[in-house]
């Protein structure tokens, strides 16, 4: 892996930040193949709408986000913060994160303090040294209780500098699983790339090919994979049943497409599965530690200890 190394010492605060922004990207993007690398910027600029000018020269960046003036609010006109901020305000559906002009939300900043929080919220579970939050564990009743949609699931976890849980490896999917007990349902970060930028062949047909984790922009293995791990379910609410992902809504009730990955306990007799589901539905969800978003408030709250 490459190693980057800035010396920040004689830099100003303007580039001290335009540095920070950099060093999250070269932490995302730096790993992936040069094909792969322009997917996913695609899909980083239509899903992390918070943080989607990153991607685009940093001196625009600095006065789209920070403004021209100081004396400028710190939130645009759509209530969206400008930066990352540190406050601690700790909600359920984070609201100060902004619309875009077509009315879709964007993804939260991490929030220095909550960042800061994390590790000492009971929920909390390890595995192999990595950090997970888990909805139902909490000893909060009302965050027990909670059911998030895909969307604002992730924007939970985002303000904590973690995202929706990935499974790369059976080991941990297998470690998750067990921590399930009664729960129905959770949500993960796996999305279908149905939009702007998935146009490449090698993601069809889509619902073989074209699955990744929104988190970490690492793809799914083929859904009809005999051989690499995953565990869609071989049945759903079609009759007669048919293998997931099925995208039934769309298809049986003229619905939105199932494009978010669910973990279903037994809901259809199948055991604990993998099912396509539309992202509007509400579930429990598991958040994980991201090494990016970790990084990216390390550099921006230095006065903060973050573990």
């Amino acid at each position: 892996k490459s190693v980057i190394i800035v010396k920040l010492k004689h830099t100003t605060r303007r580039m001290r930040f335009r540095l920070s922004i950099f060093l999250v990207l070269a932490l995302v993007l730096a790993p992936l193949p040069g094909t792969d690398a322009q997917f996913f910027k695609n899909m980083f600029q239509r899903f992390h709408r918070g943080v989607q000018r990153f991607t685009r020269p940093l001196s625009t960046f600095m006065t789209n986000i920070r403004g021209t003036s100081s004396t400028k609010s710190e939130h645009d006109e759509t209530g969206g913060t400008k930066k990352p901020q540190s406050t601690g305000i700790d909600k359920r559906f984070p609201d100060d994160c902004g619309r875009d002009d077509d009315g879709k939300g964007k993804l939260c900043f991490p929030d220095g303090k909550l960042c800061q929080e994390r590790v000492s919220r009971s929920g909390n579970i390890n595995y192999g040294g990595h950090l997970y939050w888990v909805s139902w564990l909490s000893t909060d009743p009302q965050l027990r209780n909670t059911n998030w949609d895909w969307f604002n699931a992730r924007n939970y976890c985002r303000k904590r500098c973690m995202d929706l849980v990935s499974f790369e490896t059976r080991e941990e999917y297998e470690f998750i699983k067990s921590q399930m007990g009664g729960v129905k349902y959770f949500w993960t970060s796996g999305r279908l790339c149905d939009f702007d930028g998935c146009d490449r062949p090698d993601f069809f047909p889509k619902q073989i090919n074209g699955w990744f984790w929104s988190a970490n922009q690492a793809r799914l293995s083929p859904t009809n994979s005999t051989t690499a791990f995953h565990d869609w379910s071989f049945t759903g609410g079609f009759n007669p049943p048919r293998r997931q992902p099925d995208n039934r809504e769309k298809i049986q009730q003229n619905g939105e497409n199932e494009s978010c990955l669910g973990v279903l306990n037994n809901f259809y007799g199948d055991g604990i599965k993998w099912h396509d589901v539309t992202c509007h539905h509400e579930k429990p969800i598991v958040c994980e530690d991201v090494e990016g978003h970790i990084a990216f408030a390390r550099q921006n709250f230095p006065n903060l200890r973050i573990p």
